[in-house]
């Protein structure tokens, strides 16, 4: 479902959202191009869900996770890939370090490592604090505009992080704490239609027209 909720916000929106989301199980997202049958014994015994965007493997159990939804019809969906990614996670890293995690940079091509578990390998842009990578994600860009899925791990974030880092993404801020109701409808459809099937998981195949 929150695959499914990231994709609706993606599919309706028509401003730029920061989504804030949790688990309610300890679960492994694999990145879009990643071959499942591959992975498979390297990962945890906890329900697996092949995510929309790009990137690795995510163990979300202790992290925080977050989206940023640009429709196609705000400037920031034009921006290159390496451009929102930088900028996205440059402000992340601020916020980070304005917020007591001193340190948070961004990785350059003298960190990255390559190994398709996601943070155990710094890409250019994600953020690091000394060698361990806190903060990595996922896009995915098309008609639809940009949808950049998130995970920041192994710090210590208070609640009042996410609005005050909303503030310094976007000049105006209105906080909801339930998706409207055409998007939870859609959703539902898109969660019992892709994301929750067996074939989306292995096969990247799904039941949408």
């Amino acid at each position: 479902m929150n695959m499914a909720v990231d994709q609706a916000w993606l599919e309706h929106s028509t401003v730029p959202v920061l989504r804030i989301y949790t688990w309610d199980q300890p679960t492994a997202t694999l990145g879009y191009a990643q071959n499942l049958a591959k992975l498979q014994e390297a990962l945890p015994a906890w329900p697996i869900v092949r995510r929309w965007t790009g990137g690795g493997v995510v163990l979300h159990q202790d992290d925080y996770t977050y989206s940023v939804i640009v429709p196609a019809s705000d400037s920031w969906a034009q921006t290159s890939a390496v451009e929102s990614y930088r900028r996205i996670h440059g402000s992340l890293a601020d916020a980070l370090t304005h917020h007591g995690q001193k340190g948070c940079r961004l990785a350059t091509p003298e960190d990255v490592i390559e190994a398709p578990f996601c943070f155990v390998a710094p890409a250019v842009h994600d953020v690091i604090r000394g060698p361990v990578k806190v903060a990595g994600a996922g896009q995915r860009r098309g008609k639809l505009g940009l949808l950049h899925q998130g995970s920041v791990q192994q710090v210590q974030i208070q609640p009042d992080f996410w609005p005050q880092w909303a503030a310094q993404l976007a000049r105006e801020v209105l906080t909801i704490t339930t998706a409207p109701a055409p998007i939870l409808t859609r959703a539902q459809e898109l969660e019992a239609k892709r994301f929750s099937l067996s074939q989306w998981l292995t096969e990247r195949d799904d039941l949408l027209s």
